[in-house]
């Protein structure tokens, strides 16, 4: 139980970090709060659909049923995602208020 709570903190934090680094880069590229936004929270059920294709165009037969990877990676994308977009939103407010704030 303690190593099943354990991974799903790193995952959580994992795709805190991501997420809020794209934003956070994107937010400095491009001075746009929404296409940051939008850019830190579908970075990574981008980069995991995009593992997805990759799967399917290299599976070999000794590999686990397409339906049992599929199920998991749509769980996995919808437990994603918002977890992605809390952090994408928290990070952009922040650097909304701490650019606000230099300004003088």
């Amino acid at each position: 139980m303690l190593i099943a709570s354990l991974v799903l903190i790193g995952v959580i934090a994992g795709v805190s970090l991501i997420a809020g680094a794209v934003a956070t880069a994107c937010r400095y590229l491009t001075k746009n709060n929404k296409l940051s936004l939008a850019s830190g929270t579908l970075a990574i059920p981008c980069l995991l659909c995009a593992l997805l294709a990759y799967w399917l165009t290299t599976m070999e037969a000794d590999d686990p049923a397409p339906g049992n990877v599929l199920i998991s990676s749509l769980i996995f994308f919808a437990a994603v995602t918002p977890i992605a977009f809390i952090a994408s939103h928290f990070t952009i407010s922040i650097l909304a208020r701490r650019g606000s704030r230099n300004v003088r």
